[in-house]
């Protein structure tokens, strides 16, 4: 083969494994957990944050006490309050320090006056959500 007659074929090559690693990276960032990844675990964050509004959820606040801690979380997603639960809480009950953990969804700006969910997880109950509200 001439260089002329490679240079196609190299071209094909990079734009072919140009489009695999896009693919790659969009299944990797639609298979993640929503919400915006933490750089600590939900118990040494700040008691309170800033909603990111342009995050799917956010922790706003949290306080911990008596080996209980409580997470106030906002989102638009209330129906996925479950999984959000699970995805704050799971990296802090290997800890082994808390005998409950509350997380409150509020909508953005907590326009009620009560949280429309909460999640409670217990290590005899595992998670279990409460529906305050109806959507």
């Amino acid at each position: 083969m001439t260089e002329m007659s490679r240079a196609p074929l190299v071209i094909v090559w990079i734009a072919a494994a140009s489009i695999t690693g896009g693919l790659a990276a969009l299944v990797l960032e639609l298979t993640r957990p929503a919400g915006v990844p933490r750089p600590m675990p939900v118990d040494e964050m700040p008691p309170r944050q800033d909603r990111n509004p342009w995050a799917r959820w956010s922790i706003t606040e949290q306080l911990a006490a008596q080996h209980v801690l409580i997470v106030h979380v906002e989102t638009r997603h209330l129906d996925e309050a479950r999984a959000v639960a699970r995805y704050i809480v799971d990296p802090v009950i290997r800890k082994e320090k808390y005998a409950e953990v509350l997380v409150y969804f509020h909508r953005p700006g907590r326009p009620d006056t009560l949280a429309p969910r909460r999640v409670q997880w217990t290590p005899k109950t595992g998670y279990v959500e409460t529906v305050y509200v109806p959507n």
